[in-house]
């Protein structure tokens, strides 16, 4: 348990939030970045749709809201919704 905390506060420290859309999921040195800068970086690389919901847990979040160092920041799809 103690090395998994020293893991975070270390991410946490470097800048480092986790970024996942659907099967990837990456650390990346996105702190201090909107949700939108993070989407358009990773839009080309992932697919990401310009559509796709941006989450930090179960809350919903805004294009302008900055990334925190060890958040998890995941887009989605809507439901039912295909490619």
């Amino acid at each position: 348990m103690e090395m998994n905390t020293n893991q975070n506060s270390t991410s946490a420290a470097s800048g480092v939030a986790n970024v996942r859309y659907g099967v990837y999921n990456q650390p990346a040195p996105v702190s201090g970045k909107t949700v939108a800068e993070v989407r358009q970086q990773f839009s080309k690389l992932w697919g990401i749709s310009s559509d796709a919901v941006a989450y930090k847990g179960k809350d919903k979040l805004d294009e302008n809201y900055v990334i925190q160092p060890g958040d998890n920041l995941e887009f989605h799809r809507r439901a039912g919704e295909k490619g």
